[in-house]
């Protein structure tokens, strides 16, 4: 289920989701490294598996062969998982790499299992995506 057009989008911006993730999720490309990191956050957030398969790099650790057990996996973590807030650390592109250090606060039943994580996309095909990412520790 996508986000409320007017209400507040889930990624944390002071935007509505309209004006934020919402048209990325409908299609529109990521203007930012950033951006996409956000949308990607919402699209987990509403189980919108298909976005995050989409905006997974061709060449990423996290993109399985079999896509039926891959798709099942996101299924079961989006259902799994309360998303609780995404802070941005901070954001670099450089040319068509970028990356992008953040915060997510998630909980699986009662055990928090909040994560940082410093993502690194790249352009592929002239839109943005995610290609890997590293832990952080907390801010």
């Amino acid at each position: 289920m996508k986000p409320s057009p007017n209400a507040p989008c889930p990624c944390g911006s002071t935007k509505k989701a309209k004006r934020c993730c919402g048209p990325l999720l409908d299609g529109q490309p990521a203007p930012s490294p950033e951006a996409l990191m956000r949308s990607r956050y919402v699209a987990y957030s509403v189980g919108d598996v298909p976005y995050v398969q989409r905006t997974t790099h061709s060449l990423s650790p996290h993109r399985e062969a079999n896509l039926s057990a891959w798709t099942a996996r996101l299924r079961e973590f989006c259902a799994q998982t309360t998303f609780l807030g995404l802070q941005v650390l901070s954001a670099e592109t450089a040319g068509e790499q970028g990356v992008v250090r953040f915060w997510v606060s998630l909980k699986q039943g009662e055990q928090d299992t909040s994560f940082g994580e410093e993502s690194r996309f790249a352009k592929e095909g002239g839109r943005w995506v995610y290609l890997a990412g590293r832990p952080i520790p907390p801010p």
